[in-house]
């Protein structure tokens, strides 16, 4: 006898009673191309979701063997996403062996990218008219990806990792798998593209919390204007106070620094003034950071300014 197999519709209806007993169900993840049924407005612009898999962590040292971009339209207002126009994934030989605990990572071997090769032109016709690049570790992908394609330094980069608030909306971890199942969806992760039609999928989910668009969270943080402050000249004693904060200690200026939003300066700089620095005269640098040299290691532009 053949076995009948029910359809999408039954199988839905199946797990909405079981959910009702508290049940939780993920679904194979199929990438889409449309993600609204509704007419587009006329403001549409591009961006893509980018995800990189290399030989390790060391940007110094290792190279990129994989690189995968999904290029979509969104509207900016509301951070619904409409077309998926591109999806594009390649694989690069890096002239360095691939090591063992890496292919275990993202299943990707010495075979797998012998004699490949990027094409630069490709890559920078594709992200020409983007506004934003997406990734979910911006601080790894674009250190890799400009020191391979340099032109991606005159891009906008936003981090769905850092720069949505995971922890405030109840989520247990930033990691994408985890929000994928939290969305009631897996996927076969690590390898490039994969991770991005999966990325794309949770921007468009709504934040359990806030009920807000992940995707508009995280663009109303990326247009957050934000300030390095270096606290100059520090009291050794106030170090502990400093790591506290949330000041980190940056060996190669021997400073301890932060981010902050530029809006918030004022309070930060008088609890600089009375648990820093005693109340006495101080000085700070103040380094300008926002998308276009946020998660990268190119400086912003900065100040001194004094504090009597």
């Amino acid at each position: 006898m053949s076995e009948t197999v029910p359809s999408s519709a039954e199988i839905d209806a199946l797990l909405a009673q079981l959910s009702v007993y508290g049940y939780r169900f993920t679904r194979p993840f199929s990438s889409r191309i449309n993600y609204s049924e509704s007419a587009p407005p006329a403001n549409l612009v591009k961006a893509i979701v980018l995800d990189t898999e290399t030989t390790g962590i060391d940007i110094k040292n290792d190279r990129i063997i994989e690189l995968g971009m999904v290029v979509f339209e969104y509207c900016p207002i509301t951070g619904q996403a409409y077309r998926v126009l591109e999806t594009y994934n390649e694989l690069e030989d890096p002239s360095i062996p691939i090591p063992p605990e890496s292919t275990k990572i993202h299943g990707i071997t010495d075979d797998m990218v012998r004699g490949k090769r990027i094409n630069e032109a490709d890559v920078q016709a594709l992200i020409s008219d983007v506004s934003l690049i997406i990734a979910h570790n911006a601080k790894f992908d674009r250190g890799f990806v400009e020191a391979r394609f340099p032109f991606f330094v005159n891009k906008a980069w936003a981090c769905s990792f850092s720069q949505v608030p995971w922890k405030e909306e109840g989520m247990g971890s930033a990691g994408l798998e985890f929000l994928a199942y939290r969305y009631g969806f897996h996927y076969e992760g690590h390898r490039a593209s994969n991770d991005c039609h999966a990325l794309l999928e949770v921007l468009q989910q709504t934040l359990p919390e806030s009920d807000t668009k992940v995707m508009l969270r995280l663009l109303e943080n990326a247009r957050t204007k934000e300030l390095k402050v270096w606290a100059l000249n520090s009291p050794f004693d106030s170090k502990d106070a400093l790591k506290a904060r949330g000041y980190r200690w940056v060996a190669d200026r021997k400073t301890w620094a932060t981010s902050i939003p530029a809006v918030l300066l004022e309070p930060e700089t008088e609890w600089l003034r009375s648990e820093v620095y005693g109340g006495r005269p101080f000085q700070l640098e103040l380094e300008s950071m926002d998308a276009m040299n946020r998660f990268s290691s190119r400086r912003g532009s900065s100040e001194l300014v004094k504090y009597l």
